[in-house]
């Protein structure tokens, strides 16, 4: 999926140089001369390895008849010049903008030509002082002394319970950049009152902690603090400011601002392409430009950002906002610390005895970032919203088809720490392994939806046997939500379940409630419906926390009604054709009857009549029964 550039200005197998100015990577780490034969340099032959050039920095020289083919050249003391092979390349690089930051301009902004020292960087206007940040603060009404007590506590419960399911923020940096700051040594471009603020946000919508020094509710508190802050911070945006957008996107989705959580999701992007994040940066560590562990950072950020931005266009049904085949960094995360072991952070007055477990957080970020990319795919392959579909219903299901392979292919490739046991009544996960199968099964689910229904089949250019799948399918993956939801609930509850859950457990109860108004096996019918409790009981408990799950189950609820209604309906009509027909064989025997018999006939008629009122409404409450039997132990108002 992410690749790295790789030159395409490479002498052809007629030239005569035998090697170029600048040689691959490998040739460089090597300190061994480079051939540049293509697609790959001999020695890259030699060791097996992939030939890479780097991106934005290429001064090979090429012959002066492939370089001008229309035999227009200039004086022969400019063929040498490294300046015109610039200007004539396609490749953009990072150059250090006027506030001191790595930017990525492309060739044909022309600022990619920009000269290091040229120009002299101005003041960066970021908050670098207690006083300024105190100033801000109380100009937006939000200037409340905030305990460190209570701080430290809210940034505890983010890195336990929302960083690692779509890891953006490494803790030990953060924690290590916050205290150089905070000691008076200057400003981090890993660190902002911006970001605690926002990571403080999300940690009180996990607490159940109260502060009545501080306006309630606490998320909205620290949002608002966070959102004054950014304002002055988007002058001269950092890798903190990426960080900081992401986060807050997830706020306003636990708030249901909807418009304007996808609106900071999208600015992350934006901003993480500005910073020239999406690129493979080795080159600029070998250069110089950057040490290895800014690099590392970098990758963090951006495939937090990008998993980020493509949870938010599946939750919105909306593009996304930057094509992968121009992103070039690496999806692998090295690990710059010691193994961790997580253990629940939960409140004072709360108690969960849980062993530790080793915390897989980059092993999970990686297949996470894969995983994304599948679902991008579904989205625009199924679920396009172009006027016409390029792609014939045999054709999407091929596609159906061969994602469906894919999936079950990353869920057996999975290392063993990643791995979960439906069947295991005692193992003990952590909380965002248990997500990312959620997120998998979510996206089978989207897979194989097209084909739920089973008048896909009429189409002339489908298989009979192809949509036969669609439902099973969309069944087991959901199904399989429901008891990832009880390993959950079982190990920790549902109240500090991460927001992206709510989407996933709202897809799977939607193929529930079809099942058990639809269904025709009774099997299939009664544990649709006791899924359907599970799912329900799950978006109840996260509602305490996150308003979109009242929604979704607000959804979920109208569309079981709309049903049953119609099922009700059917039953009706179905009953009076049977009683219209009884009524018309009586009359037509009638005629032949003498008075007495008709007249026996008629209270007969009559009687009848009143059997076909009472045949009406005993099926009517028969299904009434049925149905409400089935919500013997649900104690929702809604219902």
């Amino acid at each position: 999926m992410a690749s790295a550039a790789i030159a395409t200005d490479r002498p052809t197998s007629k030239s005569k140089q035998k090697h170029v100015t600048t040689a691959c990577l490998n040739c460089r780490t090597r300190k061994i001369k480079c051939d540049a034969a293509a697609p790959s340099c001999s020695n890259c032959v030699l060791y097996s390895q992939q030939c890479v050039y780097q991106h934005g920095l290429d001064k090979r020289k090429i012959p002066i008849k492939d370089r001008y083919p229309l035999g227009i050249s200039p004086a022969s003391d400019d063929a040498s010049s490294p300046l015109v092979d610039r200007l004539a390349g396609n490749l953009g690089s990072l150059q250090i903008a006027e506030d001191g930051q790595l930017r990525f301009y492309g060739a044909t902004s022309n600022l990619h030509l920009l000269v290091g020292g040229a120009r002299k960087p101005m003041r960066k206007a970021v908050l670098s002082c207690e006083e300024e940040i105190q100033s801000a603060l109380t100009a937006a009404r939000v200037g409340h002394i905030v305990d460190p007590g209570l701080e430290q506590h809210l940034l505890k419960l983010y890195f336990c319970w929302e960083d690692p399911s779509i890891h953006v923020v490494k803790e030990d940096i953060f924690y290590r950049e916050r205290a150089r700051c905070k000691a008076g040594l200057g400003s981090s471009k890993l660190y902002s009152e911006v970001l605690v603020n926002a990571m403080c946000a999300v940690g009180a919508s996990l607490t159940s902690r109260h502060c009545v020094e501080l306006p309630e509710p606490l998320e909205e508190f620290f949002a608002s603090r966070a959102k004054a802050l950014l304002d002055v911070e988007m002058d001269s945006p950092t890798l903190s400011t990426v960080q900081s957008l992401v986060i807050l996107s997830g706020v306003e989705s636990l708030l249901t601002r909807d418009a304007r959580g996808s609106l900071n999701s999208g600015m992350a992007m934006r901003l993480a392409t500005d910073l020239g994040l999406h690129l493979d940066t080795q080159s600029y560590v070998v250069a110089g430009l950057l040490d290895s562990e800014e690099a590392i950072i970098r990758r963090v950020v951006f495939w937090g950002t990008f998993i980020h931005e493509r949870m938010w266009s599946l939750y919105m049904g909306r593009p996304v906002s930057l094509d992968e085949k121009n992103i070039t960094v690496p999806a692998y995360i090295p690990r710059l610390e010691e193994a961790k072991f997580w253990r629940p952070y939960v409140d004072d007055f709360e108690e969960l005895d849980f062993p530790p477990l080793p915390d897989p957080i980059e092993e999970l970020h990686e297949h996470n970032s894969t995983l994304c990319a599948k679902m991008t795919r579904v989205q625009e392959t199924l679920y396009s919203d172009s006027v016409t579909s390029l792609l014939s219903h045999q054709e999407l299901h091929d596609f159906t088809s061969d994602m469906r392979s894919e999936l079950r292919q990353w869920l057996s490739d999975l290392p063993e720490k990643l791995h979960v046991d439906l069947k295991s009544v005692s193992a003990f996960y952590t909380p965002h392994v248990l997500q990312l199968h959620m997120q998998c099964h979510c996206v089978m689910i989207l897979v194989n939806r097209p084909f739920f229904s089973a008048s896909i089949a009429t189409q002339p250019d489908v298989a009979f046997a192809d949509p036969m799948v669609g439902r099973p399918a969309c069944t087991e993956s959901a199904r399989t939500v429901s008891k990832l939801l009880q390993i959950y609930r079982r190990l920790f509850g549902l109240r500090r379940i991460k927001i992206q859950a709510v989407h996933l457990v709202f897809t799977a109860s939607l193929i529930h409630v079809l099942n058990a108004c639809q269904a025709t096996e009774p099997s299939l019918k009664n544990s649709a419906w006791q899924d359907l409790e599970v799912c329900s009981q799950a978006l109840m408990e996260m509602s305490k926390g996150y308003r979109s799950a009242t929604r979704a189950l607000e959804v979920v609820n109208g569309l079981k009604d709309e049903l049953v209604k119609a099922a009700r309906e059917n039953t009706k009509r179905s009953a009076a054709g049977m009683m219209n027909d009884s009524s018309a064989s009586k009359r037509r025997r009638s005629s032949a009857w003498s008075s007495t018999a008709i007249e026996a006939n008629q209270s007969s008629t009559n009687a009848n009549s009143n059997d076909g009122d009472l045949m009406l409404n005993t099926t009517d409450n028969a299904l009434e029964s049925l149905f409400w039997s089935e919500f013997t132990s649900l104690d929702f108002p809604g219902f």
